[in-house]
């Protein structure tokens, strides 16, 4: 579906450099609040400085939105499915592994072959990216409600709510990290715990046969 609507699959690190631990804020129950750390880190690192085993599937995100950038391919959309990891207080000391899905929009949309201006993505966009994958999936209605989220622009950000819980974040990049990024343009993310979602089963499909006597 997200293919369908011009997405590419984006496939990031699972390890990140640490200066972006406090940068997002995450996914609501994902932290152990008994733990003595919040987040993992690796003893032996494969990339200098990836220390930390990410979060959040955002940083992996900015970070093929700047190649993008710096490549002059300015309309990006892109969409990732993956783990993120965060420390428990567990006997086992293993840490917590929790499946997301989130997904970043920027740029314009382009219409191929019409004589048509480009348009601008908006919050709108990835809203309703959000929508479309998961009615593909038969999941029932998420609700939205504003919210101020640390890593979204105030006035642009919304919470994402599942039976009444909240789930994930949608909205616009806040103009800091936009800044840190050296981004130049409105960049809309969103992030959701899909394991969450998948784990409450789908909507029921109601159905009946054809009337034999068709009006």
């Amino acid at each position: 579906t997200l293919a369908n609507l011009g997405f590419d699959e984006a496939i990031s690190y699972s390890f990140i450099d640490a200066r972006r631990d406090e940068t997002f804020e995450l996914i609501a129950g994902l932290t152990d609040e008994n733990a003595e750390e919040k987040f993992v880190a690796l003893q032996d690192s494969i990339i200098e400085g990836a220390v930390r085993m990410r979060p959040t599937l955002l940083s992996g995100l900015l970070d093929a939105v700047r190649t993008n950038f710096n490549h002059q391919h300015r309309n990006v959309r892109l969409f990732e499915l993956g783990k993120v990891f965060a420390a428990t207080a567990s006997e086992d000391s293993l840490p917590k592994e929790q499946e997301l899905f989130a997904l970043v929009a920027t740029g314009s949309e382009t219409y191929e072959g019409k004589a048509m201006p480009a348009r601008e993505f908006d919050f709108y966009d990835a809203k309703g990216a959000l929508e479309a994958a998961f009615d593909a999936v038969n999941l029932p209605a998420l609700e939205y409600a504003a919210k101020d989220v640390k890593h979204l622009r105030k006035g642009q950000a919304a919470e994402i709510l599942f039976r009444g819980k909240p789930v994930g974040t949608v909205g616009r990049l806040s103009d800091e990290i936009a800044q840190s990024y050296k981004f130049r343009q409105p960049v809309f993310v969103a992030e959701v715990d899909l394991q969450t979602l998948l784990a409450a089963g789908e909507q029921e499909v109601l159905y009946r046969p054809l009337s034999v006597y068709p009006s």
